[in-house]
């Protein structure tokens, strides 16, 4: 099988009356009183006399405590609410933990434990604060790409070890919460004393989504002009999409910025095995790098702080019929491997999978191919594909089918979400200014730019349509389905 890819890719309240007098009214089911609120609080020890600190409930009221024993928060919890007691900021040469500090409120609390500990001399601790982040959801952050922290609820965070007063840190996020990403800011410096000021900002992944804006850089394929281009506008949130040709005398470097992120490309030499390269995409998606695009100068890599690493990849042989391909494909999807394309390699092709951090489960669907046919067939097959979650993937060739049956357009769904995809095609533009131009007042109604494509609706043998085609994603959330994407 190869890619056949165009130049880029009620009830009324009477009735609710009666029902509550029929159950009983107002009692809870948990033992709770409804309209009841409950007061949160605990002991606090181990604080040094003339030292301070703050702690948080669920990560907005902050009281200062300055004493041993007990201590209770203003604002109380409704009846069953939950309650997250973390702490805000570190006193001065100590580190305080808490205990029994999370749960639902069926009763006044009193029973949060916060202990302070004197720290080694000359050493200082390193947190901040998170917020948005989702019930149930954790997300992994890392303090010089060593000491780990598992963070599981809003409000202030300490990372475990202690570090030297006056040496550096840097904290990165090492694995994102499925459905989230989250981002830091303050994330780096010099700790001359407790640092508190680290800020990690969750969300959902489709809060995070913004319309695509696009622009137009000079072409570059070597990897030291491409890595210094590509890290200069990922610096400023532009994810590099590929290299193009905006007319046929033209060609430029096509970047997209769609969510609030940067990026962080590499670039390494491409193995000359599938094992080799396999061995690569992994060591680098551990990293927290995912691939992005093969080029004839090396495999290029990029990080985000919005990314849903880890990465990991398989790599498949690559399938001659279609019936083949589905089975593939769909067993790979179920396990969340996400088909990437074909690539040849080591004298073999092989099918690329790759698997993020998400929890998509992903199905496929092969319909008839739209090359030669009109560019409003193609729209209609893909808005059919789309209202049913199916997003146009590219035209693929397999060879094995019998006849002249050879030629299939690809559709992936995750079937762990709904969401709908509509497409349109608009004119062909004739250069970067008036590409950027269109793309960008599309994106501006939400629409995404696939690519270029070119039809044949009167045989191959006559001139083709050039369309460039756009979709726009709805109830979408992770990265793989909702954003604009490399080709292979």
């Amino acid at each position: 099988m190869r890619g056949s890819h165009g130049t880029i890719k009620s009830v009324s309240s009477a009735f609710l009356i009666v029902l509550l007098t029929a159950c009983g009214g107002g009692g809870g089911d948990d033992g709770t009183t409804p309209g009841v609120d409950y007061n949160i609080g605990g002991q606090l020890s181990g604080l040094t006399a003339g030292q301070g600190m703050t702690v948080q409930n669920n990560g907005r009221e902050s009281l200062n405590l300055r004493s041993n024993g007990a201590f209770g928060f203003s604002n109380a919890v409704a009846a069953n609410g939950e309650y997250a007691v973390t702490v805000r900021t570190q006193p001065a040469g100590q580190r305080c933990s808490v205990g029994n500090g999370i749960g639902r409120a069926t009763a006044n609390v009193s029973n949060v434990k916060v202990h302070c500990a004197n720290l080694a001399p000359n050493t200082v601790t390193i947190g901040g604060t998170v917020n948005g982040l989702g019930a149930s959801k954790t997300v992994v952050l890392q303090n010089n790409g060593v000491d780990e922290l598992t963070i599981s609820t809003n409000g202030g965070f300490t990372f475990a070890t202690a570090v030297v007063t006056s040496s550096t840190y840097a904290i990165t996020i090492r694995t994102q919460p499925t459905g989230q990403t989250c981002t830091l800011s303050q994330a780096s410096g010099t700790a001359v004393a407790n640092v508190s000021s680290v800020a990690l900002m969750c969300q959902d992944v489709t809060a995070g989504i913004v319309k695509p804006l696009y622009l137009a850089d000079t072409y570059r394929e070597d990897r030291t002009g491409l890595l210094a281009q590509a890290n200069t506008q990922g610096a400023n949130g532009y994810a590099y999409l590929t290299g193009l040709a905006a007319s046929t005398t033209e060609f430029i470097n096509l970047y997209v910025k769609d969510i609030r992120t940067t990026y962080l490309w590499e670039m390494l030499d491409l193995p000359s095995s599938a094992a080799a390269l396999q061995a690569q995409l992994n060591a680098q998606g551990a990293r927290g790098f995912a691939h992005s695009t093969f080029l004839t100068s090396g495999v290029v890599y990029v990080k985000d702080t919005a990314g849903l690493a880890p990465f990991s990849y398989e790599l498949l042989p690559s399938q001659a019929t279609s019936a083949a391909f589905l089975t593939q494909a769909d067993a790979q999807g179920a396990r969340g491997f996400f088909f990437l394309g074909d690539f040849a390699i080591g004298g073999g092709t092989v099918a690329i999978y790759s698997k993020d951090g998400s929890n998509a489960r992903y199905s496929y669907s092969l319909q008839t191919p739209t090359d030669t046919a009109t560019p409003e067939t193609f729209v209609t097959q893909a808005n059919v594909q789309g209202q049913q979650g199916f997003r146009f993937i590219g035209a693929y060739v397999y060879s094995g089918n019998p006849g002249n049956d050879a030629f299939r357009n690809v559709y992936v769904k995750d079937s762990a979400q709904t969401p709908t995809f509509e497409y349109k095609a608009q004119a062909a533009t004739s250069g970067a200014s008036a590409l950027v131009t269109q793309a960008n007042a599309e994106g501006q109604l939400g629409n995404i730019f696939y690519g270029s494509n070119i039809f044949f609706p009167n045989g191959y043998s006559q001139p083709g349509i050039t369309r460039n085609l756009y979709f726009k994603p709805s109830g979408c959330s992770g990265t793989v389905l909702c954003r604009a994407a490399s080709p292979l």
